[in-house]
């Protein structure tokens, strides 16, 4: 029977503190997926099917490492894609994803010929619905999830593709974007809040390719943004983050306005853009707009270590950014091999931090 632990429960009250300042010590989230299967000696595939395994696998991860907060994350830019009929890649001890060589859509037009989606019963969508009536069961409030317009698109399309139209045909890729937001992501996320029995829940999404140097800032305002505020408009309480690249930019502040917009009052930073451009900088933003700050270590460190670079980069971190305590340490998408030490070095840097 799955239980959350009275350890547990109280991190997850220091998470609420940390994000205005009140916090005991330095908290720390993670993003966990298959890392917990491999902990828990369960397949991917199970993982990633079965709510129950899926669920299990992520308390004891969590526990594990002393987190401050229930992390469930599954591969969230497969699943509007999945539901829409993409063919999907199982391999073993990896993330499934829409199969790059089979994409469900030639051409940018293509979306015309696709059949309505069956909102919460297609693909994996039952799957999502039924972690969080498990959440729920367990006292927890549920994660209203779903992928940003650009990603989806790259995952029906492909990157390439969806770039070279983005340039060469705006006016199709438009009518792509109006229809995935309409038709597909909004849906999906008034479907999620009705069985969480909140029509006011939080909606939170990602992003990933809407980041430079896949996009140009004005591409991501053009192709992201926009479609971000039309889901505001027909949802509601919508928020978009894994936004990144900023060190890739002359100005990196005119993006993370952007990034302001599409996530107000919470301001993330991700590495590797945390370590190229300074700690310093996004803790300046931070403050000039009220901000809290999620810093986020980078999942190659902590994969490959060692130990003693995993404790001084998330130092650094908290000493250059971290100290008035309005601050969350995030370990960015930890890989299935980590090796567990090197994230106990990670939590325990932040947990001795004191305030």
């Amino acid at each position: 029977m799955l239980t959350v632990s009275a350890r547990m429960r109280e991190a997850m009250e220091r998470l609420k503190q940390a994000a205005v300042g009140k916090a005991d010590c330095v908290a720390v989230t993670a993003q966990i997926s298959h890392h917990a299967a491999r902990l828990a000696g369960e397949s991917t595939r199970t993982f990633y099917t079965d709510a129950e395994t899926f669920l299990a696998c992520q308390l004891h991860a969590d526990e594990l490492y002393q987190l401050d907060t229930v992390t469930t994350h599954y591969d969230l830019y497969n699943i509007e894609a999945e539901a829409m009929g993409a063919p999907m890649v199982w391999n073993a001890n990896e993330t499934p994803e829409a199969d790059p060589a089979h994409r469900l859509l030639e051409s940018v037009d293509d979306w015309r010929k696709l059949k309505p989606v069956r909102i919460g019963q297609a693909g994996r969508m039952p799957f999502i619905l039924e972690i969080n009536r498990r959440l729920m069961d367990l006292a927890l409030k549920p994660k209203v999830r779903f992928c940003g317009p650009v990603t989806l698109a790259a995952k029906l399309l492909g990157v390439e593709k969806l770039i070279v139209a983005c340039v060469t045909e705006p006016d199709r890729v438009h009518a792509l974007m109006t229809f995935l937001t309409d038709e597909v992501i909004a849906p999906w996320i008034v479907c999620q809040r009705e069985h969480a029995g909140d029509d006011n829940a939080t909606a939170g999404g990602a992003d990933a390719v809407a980041s430079p140097p896949i996009l140009s800032v004005a591409m991501v305002r053009e192709f992201c943004l926009h479609y971000l505020q039309r889901l505001d408009k027909l949802v509601g309480k919508v928020r978009l983050a894994a936004l990144w690249g900023e060190r890739f930019l002359d100005d990196p502040r005119e993006y993370m306005d952007i990034k302001r917009l599409a996530y107000p009052g919470t301001c993330q930073a991700l590495d590797p853009d945390v370590t190229a451009l300074g700690p310093a900088l996004f803790k300046a933003y931070a403050d000039e707009h009220d901000m809290t700050l999620v810093m986020g270590l980078d999942a190659a460190l902590i994969e490959q270590g060692p130990v003693n670079a995993i404790r001084s980069r998330a130092q650094r971190f908290i000493d250059e950014a971290g100290r008035d305590g309005r601050f969350i340490l995030f370990l960015n998408d930890i890989p299935y091999n980590t090796p567990p030490d090197h994230v106990h070095a990670a939590v325990a840097v932040a947990h001795q931090h004191r305030y």
